[in-house]
């Protein structure tokens, strides 16, 4: 008769033990408890962790190699977001403009503030440079702009960049002046709104500080519910 009390392997409980902290990470950062939700986030931490791993000739993740020197230049919590300058920042537009992106509500807040604000999404070899990506996040600093890039060649980050050390969102760049009183009644936010916005920043800077930047947004990874059907 056979013994139908199958046991897990040690690695197979660890590797369990580790989603479901992860899990709880996420639920911690803000997140729902919702498996299509989890699941949109670790295929993010799974493009940024696994993918550079396969296929990818590149020098250990710890190494001294040009991409972990520029990945340790923006770790950390509130580096990854820089200033550049309205100059700067207009060389990007003619290309982003010709991909559909709309760069309308970007350039009227950049303008109104004096200068341009980027998140550092990785580094990338642009036009044959070694260069650092950074999303224009042209629809607001809380929404992921993956395809949205400006590249900085590595050599020239010390004289484009400013590190804000906080966030567009908390300095309120973002805000648009409404022209009549009651629109304002109507536009401004409420707490949980801007709860929610807060949590999102959180678990992005959670995913890149655990994960990393390097990520490729272009090939999405399809996972089985069944995974995730026992968290």
């Amino acid at each position: 008769m056979e013994n139908s009390n199958i046991k897990s392997s040690p690695s197979q409980e660890n590797t369990m033990s580790n989603i479901a902290n992860l899990f709880q990470e996420f639920l911690e950062a803000g997140g729902e408890p919702k498996v299509t939700q989890f699941k949109r986030f670790l295929d993010q931490q799974i493009n940024a962790e696994i993918k550079q791993l396969c296929g990818r000739s590149s020098t250990s993740a710890g190494g001294n190699d040009w991409r972990s020197e520029l990945k340790a230049k923006f770790g950390g919590r509130g580096m990854k977001w820089v200033f550049v300058s309205i100059d700067e920042i207009s060389t990007s537009y003619d290309r982003l403009e010709g991909l559909g992106i709309e760069t309308d509500e970007y350039k009227a807040w950049t303008t109104e503030a004096g200068k341009a604000w980027i998140r550092f999404s990785g580094p990338r070899i642009h036009e044959g440079k070694q260069s650092a990506a950074f999303e224009v996040r042209t629809s607001g600093s809380t929404f992921d702009c993956p395809k949205s890039l400006h590249y900085i060649p590595a050599d020239e980050l010390d004289d484009k960049i400013t590190f804000m050390h906080t966030t567009p969102h908390a300095m309120r760049l973002e805000a648009t002046a409404p022209k009549k009183t009651e629109e304002v009644k109507e536009a401004k936010p409420t707490d949980d709104e801007l709860q929610e916005d807060e949590q999102l920043e959180v678990i992005t800077e959670l995913a890149t500080d655990v994960y990393g930047d390097d990520i490729d947004f272009e090939e999405e990874l399809e996972m089985d519910d069944d995974i995730f059907s026992e968290i």
